[in-house]
């Protein structure tokens, strides 16, 4: 299944200039874009719903032992605030 996808001038540009003198074309490097980022979009989601069940299961911590946990104290966040 082919598809086509317009792209700004700016990003063609820049993907000929990226590919010039090499092996790789244009199409290839959108190719491998696209599957990196999906990748990365299916291992944040299933991290999400990981995270989610665990809360679920009732091993989450309340927000105040989190932030006591990785150091940030209430002083701090009252002067950021």
């Amino acid at each position: 299944m082919n598809h086509a996808i317009d792209l700004p001038q700016s990003l063609l540009k820049r993907l000929d200039k990226i590919t010039a003198g090499t092996r790789t074309t244009p199409a290839s490097l959108i190719k491998q874009a696209v599957i990196d980022r999906l990748d990365y979009e299916e291992w944040l989601l299933e991290q999400a719903d990981a995270g989610l069940a665990e809360i679920k299961a009732g091993k989450g911590i309340p927000h105040d032992e989190f932030m006591r946990r990785v150091g940030v104290s209430q002083n701090a966040r009252k002067k950021a605030a």
